[in-house]
């Protein structure tokens, strides 16, 4: 009992005093002076790194810095994103959980691991077929696997999507083989894919299904559902899964349209304005179809994009062989796909300027923050153990060494303390924009929210490292350096007149 009362009394002591000092004084060499200590005790630094350590637990700084962390590299991912993904697959292969399973598939970039994966989802769950389509156009194209495709065209026949993503099988090695040769005209690429009569087929049931889903909804529904059950998950990782899905091949779309208007542009002119008619509209109708039930505004803009080109060409057929009722009634179509393209190109327009510099004083405040908290934490550790370790042992040579080492170590601390609150105050309009995210069920409305509404400001910030020599950024860095001599000198100044 007494053993331990003066052993927590020693400790006691030995905590009230400067990091680097002993409890008992060392004997001086003569001609020697005493070794500079820091002025803030052990027990104030260990109270100010305990402050620290609770705000960094808060989940709310977790995710600060796992965003910010994310953005450093343009939200491509690190390997710890990679550890996180194949520990979740893990856990969801212990517990049979079908839903997870697809979401590990859809965000791993190893295309074997992804068809490993959603063949063990698919396997669980069959109304999860939807995911063999679901990654195949980021960052290079990979088909989809010959049985996961065939599985998904029979379980989704009445819908265009999986014929689409089967046309694209054929038409992707096509087009690559044309542009190894020479640039290939439009024309060339028209006539190449409409000789190979198994993309005509693929492509003339996709444009005859009655449905078009290209399931960005379900991806996100799914995608939202992980994140919230596994909010700790990096946003790198919500990234990559989003940006990978597949998209409709507008490559085949447009060449499949242009091969029908000719079509029908060959039949009115050998005097069949009913086949020419039935042609057009097949375009018009799936344009209808992708602009009306897309998921995603590319989608709805390359729909009206078709209905456009069908609907002109429509208005040249009836006013060609007289029908100027149905001609009238086309020219008014024609003024509504006009807004309605009109109303999307809005919604590609970026924020407001006011907006944009907002967001972007704040993304480089968040970064600037960030960053000089790894820097104190850096000078923190580094000063304490030198003191501790007695690594600047004193004498003529070290003495500046030693007081930096002091400065540092009562000053750093706090520094790093007053970072990381700065962090998790100025990160919380881009919390707010993850909430957001978290909360809508409209896959383009999230991806709006998480893209559009400013987290990405977080790393175009970080662009001028990319592009540090052009003649604004060497001006600002110039006056930067001057601010900081002018600190240093009145610094330098300040300490020199104390001490006299």
């Amino acid at each position: 009992m007494l053993f331990g009362r003066a052993s927590a009394s020693q400790f006691l002591a030995w905590l009230k005093l400067p990091a680097g000092s002993r409890l008992s004084p060392t004997s001086l060499l003569p001609g020697s002076t005493s070794p500079t200590l820091p002025k803030r005790s052990r027990l104030f630094t260990a109270v100010i790194l305990l402050a620290t350590a609770v705000v960094l637990c808060l989940p709310q700084s977790r995710e600060a810095m796992s965003t910010v962390r994310a953005s450093w590299n343009g939200y491509r991912g690190y390997d710890s994103d990679l550890r996180d993904l194949r520990n979740l697959a893990a856990r969801a292969e212990k517990e049979n959980d079908a839903r997870t399973l697809a979401f590990v598939a859809l965000a791993t970039g190893d295309p074997d691991r992804q068809k490993t994966l959603a063949d063990r989802a698919v396997a669980i769950d069959p109304s999860l077929t939807w995911v063999y389509a679901s990654r195949t156009g980021h960052p290079e194209y990979a088909p989809p696997s010959k049985d996961g495709l065939a599985r998904l065209l029979a379980a989704d026949s009445d819908n265009a999507f999986p014929e689409i993503i089967a046309a694209r099988v054929i038409s992707e090695p096509l087009f690559r083989g044309l542009i190894a040769h020479h640039s290939p005209t439009e024309k060339e690429i028209e006539t190449s894919l409409a000789d190979n009569p198994e993309w005509v087929a693929r492509m003339d049931r996709a444009f005859r299904a009655p449905r078009f889903d290209s399931y960005f909804n379900r991806h996100w529904q799914l995608t939202r559902e992980v994140w919230n059950h596994h909010p700790g998950l990096s946003a790198s990782v919500i990234f990559n899964s989003l940006w990978a899905h597949s998209l409709p091949d507008v490559f085949s779309i447009r060449n499949y349209g242009d091969y029908l208007v000719h079509s029908a542009q060959k039949a009115s002119a050998a005097r069949q304005p009913a086949e020419a008619e039935t042609l057009l509209k097949r375009v018009d109708d799936f344009g209808r179809r992708m602009s009306s039930r897309g998921e995603v505004d590319l989608e709805r803009m390359v729909g009206l994009s078709l209905s456009h080109q069908a609907t002109t060409q429509l208005q040249n057929l009836y006013q060609t062989h007289g029908n100027e009722r149905e001609g009238q009634q086309a020219a008014q179509r024609l003024k509504e796909i006009d807004g309605r393209i009109e109303s999307i190109h809005h919604l590609f327009r970026p924020a407001s300027p006011a907006q944009f510099r907002a967001f972007d004083r704040r993304a480089l405040l968040v970064q600037l923050s960030a960053a000089l908290a790894v820097l104190f934490a850096i000078a923190a550790a580094f000063s304490l153990l030198a003191l501790e370790l007695r690594l600047a042992v004193p004498n003529r040579g070290r003495m500046q060494l030693r007081r930096a080492f002091c400065v540092a170590a009562d000053w750093a601390p706090a520094a790093l303390l007053f970072g990381c609150v700065a962090l998790l105050w100025l990160f919380q309009p881009y919390a707010q924009i993850l909430r957001s995210a978290r909360s809508l069920t409209s896959a383009s409305a999230a991806w709006h929210s998480l893209h559009s509404e400013g987290l990405f400001t977080l790393s175009s910030t970080l662009g001028a490292l990319e592009q540090p020599f052009t003649p604004v950024r060497f001006w600002q860095s110039f006056i930067c350096a001057l601010v900081a001599l002018a600190l240093f000198i009145l610094m330098r100044g300040f300490v020199r007149y104390k001490r006299a």
